[in-house]
């Protein structure tokens, strides 16, 4: 098309046509700007769609591993419930003076077992690495990047914090009243099963109904638990399950 209007130019530069002359030269030039307009529209189109093949590869690896993550995370919940069915069951019984039967002793084993989980970020850091940008729906983009930047700093510092006081317990309060601390059969006993078989045989557990800084210590776990435990990990179901939503949402678009 450019060479027909360069032709057609010429000949009416030849016969002394100017001003058609010009007009044709005004043509051309908007013919070369249409044309460079509509290859950088294409090549747009190209790499919007290179982007969102990209961003659904992403998006479904993150779903992937939000959904382990969520798994883990009611695992672990369901462990730590059991912790604190074994404290409110040593309460009730210390307090009411109950008698000492051998069941007993797991319960001293299972109410210090605990479980926590953080945010895999293997997904998430490669997503960084590309850019947090090629996840379109801001509302989406916003809720990862706070899932896994504060809210998981968050997590990993309170779960450690109750380490610490577990940690510490064993040292402190446990072996002054206790034969050993979790003890059982390691063969019997799974990172992800803790609770199996563990228990802690008491000393003297008539002693133990009137100890008033190990009765401190047991009424006061629950508590502990609650804010660096089991609430934490419940605040993270919740974001869980809102991520997954957003990301099944965004790719059924």
């Amino acid at each position: 098309m450019i060479k027909f209007f360069r032709h057609i130019r010429k000949r009416l530069l030849s016969e002394g046509k100017t001003s058609k002359y010009f007009k044709y030269a005004i043509g051309e030039i908007i013919l070369v700007v249409i044309g460079i307009l509509i290859a950088l529209q294409i090549n747009n189109w190209n790499e919007d769609r290179k982007d969102r093949k990209l961003e659904i590869e992403f998006l479904i690896g993150l779903q992937k591993t939000l959904r382990l993550d969520l798994d883990r995370n009611l695992k672990s919940q369901k462990i730590n419930q059991e912790a604190l069915n074994s404290m409110n069951f040593l309460i009730e019984h210390l307090e009411h003076n109950r008698p000492y039967h051998d069941s007993i002793k797991y319960h001293f084993g299972a109410m210090s077992q605990f479980q926590f989980w953080d945010l895999s970020e293997s997904v998430f850091e490669s997503l960084k690495a590309k850019g947090l940008d090629l996840i379109s729906n801001k509302n989406l983009r916003d809720s990862l990047a706070l899932a896994y930047g504060n809210h998981n700093k968050s997590i990993n510092y309170a779960g450690f914090r109750y380490y610490d006081n577990i940690d510490h317990a064993i040292f402190n309060i446990f072996n002054k009243r206790f034969k050993k601390a979790w003890a059982g059969s390691d063969e019997d006993r799974t990172v992800f099963d803790v609770d199996v078989n563990v228990y802690m045989e008491p000393l003297n557990y008539e002693a133990l109904k009137t100890d008033q800084e190990f009765l401190y210590f047991l009424k006061t776990l629950p508590n502990l638990q609650h804010y660096k435990i089991r609430g934490p990990l419940k605040e993270t179901q919740k974001l869980l399950e809102r991520l997954l939503i957003l990301i099944d949402d965004e790719l059924k678009k």
